[in-house]
């Protein structure tokens, strides 16, 4: 007992940072279940809370002082208010509020607490329809994170985009980019694509937005064709854009010479797992996924996708690596002669 055992500092850190960022998980829920970040619009101190609510004061004022230290609120004379930080994305008034997906972000990492269950049954399953009507409220308020201005910054300095009347945002979900491409493009006209579930949702955010010249297209692009006569067809992080099968159909909707913006994950050939990956594979919506996080059986690596590509009539032009670690495919549609591509 009087030995020292090796590793016992890397332990005690693992189980430390393991304990905090529960421990910082449980204030931010507890936060939101008792409209804390709504009371705090304006200065409000600890003994007005505690009359107000019946809250145990010592206990709630650490509560909030911690708050204070994970940055969202500040204490503000003798009370407390929401910091900058916290009026940004916590104030449900704040055009880049991230209450609904750190909402959802609270469900997905709870889930984790049934883990012996789900390493015995399996994962847990979710409808299809219903799943993506829900989640797309929490990764429209990602996206605003950076994610959509960077995409169309580089949109912009693209010829393609530049010259597109009509576009196809395939698997648009909540529409955040079709939006913005109307927005940056006066003459564009730009449909998305999505299952009818989800579209009733999409509609939400063509109202907030008061979008123009953005249309809803009923559909699945795994059964259904995409249309035609399309300039620009832009993908991303849809759970078909590592598949070969697709490639075909967004051959057949573009224009000769048009614009194909595939934006995906491409994990390299990492076998080094996360538990990023293990919480991926503790959900379904019915798609068979791979190891790695945003993957699925089926899914071709970078290099297998570009020569998929290549086959199917497309010439890559460019493989940009975003601030987020994916990747943008930008290809154009050969001419083709006879029914065949040639090189333009």
């Amino acid at each position: 007992m009087l030995e020292r055992p090796t590793g016992a500092e890397e332990f005690e850190r693992v189980l430390r940072e393991s304990l905090r960022g529960f421990r910082d998980l449980c204030l931010i829920k507890a936060a939101l279940e008792l409209g804390v970040f709504e009371r705090f619009e304006r200065p409000t101190t600890v003994q007005a809370l505690t009359k107000e609510f019946g809250l145990k004061r010592q206990i709630l004022y650490l509560f909030l002082e911690n708050l204070v230290r994970l940055g969202f609120l500040q204490r503000e004379g003798e009370g407390y208010s929401l910091s900058p930080l916290g009026r940004t994305f916590l104030s449900h008034r704040s055009p880049y509020s991230q209450l609904r997906r750190i909402k959802h972000e609270i469900r997905r990492a709870l889930r984790w607490l049934d883990l012996p269950r789900l390493l015995r049954e399996g994962a847990f399953s979710h409808q299809k329809a219903s799943f993506f009507s829900e989640v797309i409220h929490a990764l429209a308020e990602e996206r605003l994170l950076g994610g959509l201005q960077e995409t169309v910054e580089v949109l912009l300095g693209l010829e393609g985009f530049k010259q597109a009347r009509r576009c196809l945002d395939l698997g648009g979900g909540h529409g955040l980019f079709a939006i913005a491409f109307t927005k940056v493009r006066e003459d564009l006209e730009v449909d998305v694509l999505d299952l009818p579930r989800v579209l009733e949702e999409t509609k939400d955010y063509l109202r907030k937005y008061k979008a123009k010249r953005v249309r809803l297209l009923p559909g699945d692009f795994f059964r259904d064709e995409l249309g035609t006569d399309y300039d620009l067809v832009f993908s991303a992080y849809n759970p078909a854009g590592k598949r070969a099968e697709l490639i075909p159909k967004v051959f057949r909707c573009l224009k000769e010479g048009g614009t194909y913006v595939n934006q995906q994950f491409f994990p390299e050939g990492d076998r080094f797992f996360t538990t990023e990956d293990l919480d991926w594979n503790l959900w379904s919506f019915g798609m068979r996924k791979g190891l790695k996080a945003y993957t699925f059986e089926g899914d071709l690596d970078l290099k297998e996708y570009l020569e998929a590509l290549e086959r199917g009539g497309f010439r890559v032009r460019d493989v940009l690596e975003m601030r987020r670690g994916d990747k943008m495919i930008i290809a154009q549609k050969l001419l083709t002669k006879g029914g065949r591509p040639v090189t333009p």
